[in-house]
């Protein structure tokens, strides 16, 4: 199953919610029993996979070791510009231009007068360029800052919030919010405020 279908998002970026998540981080403990991190995209055959389900790669097309790193970069740039502070932007919007340099898109026209980014294929990992097509038109259309990474320090997920202020802070309020807000708690009863 797909992330996106397990914690749905809008369609139109359910690819770049797959790929940015598709490193987990957290490092919390439910119950007594601690999470394990993981990487989707571990290995390059692992990538082939991640692509393939997502009908961005041939069966049998292989990934180099280069496009795997190029991948990955890629998905660190974008983490990065994502989880950015305002002090941050400028050099986390560098990265991400230089991962994405990799990358290229093409403009398409239809008959509707209406225009699209398609990733250009020229190597068996170009169909990443979808995932920034999806970041422009997320951009695009003024909802970019509601892609976020949840400010728990023992998660980093990226979520898309959709509160009507925009203003979530973690990517679920009764998991990573609660745990934060006990911890303050306790640290607020341990010096006695």
């Amino acid at each position: 199953m797909r992330l996106s279908e397990k914690f749905p998002v809008p369609g139109d970026i359910a690819l770049l919610y797959d790929f940015v998540n598709s490193v987990d981080q957290r490092r919390y403990v439910e119950q007594g029993v601690a999470h394990e991190p993981g990487d989707e995209l571990e290995t390059p055959a692992r990538l082939e996979k991640w692509l393939q389900t997502r009908g961005l790669l041939k069966s049998g097309t292989r990934i180099s070791h280069a496009e795997h790193r190029e991948a990955l970069e890629l998905r660190t740039a974008l983490r990065q510009f994502l989880g950015s502070s305002p002090a941050q932007q400028g050099a986390a919007a560098i990265e991400l231009e230089r991962a994405a340099a990799r990358f290229p898109l093409s403009v398409t026209a239809s008959r509707k007068r209406s225009l699209d980014l398609r990733p250009v294929v020229r190597r068996a990992s170009s169909g990443l360029g979808g995932v920034l097509a999806e970041l422009v038109r997320l951009s695009d259309s003024g909802r970019l800052e509601r892609m976020k990474i949840c400010s728990s320090d023992e998660c980093h997920w990226v979520f898309y919030d959709r509160s009507k202020p925009g203003n979530r802070r973690w990517c679920s309020s009764d998991r990573c919010g609660n745990r934060e807000k006990t911890r303050a708690y306790r640290d607020r009863q341990r010096r006695g405020d």
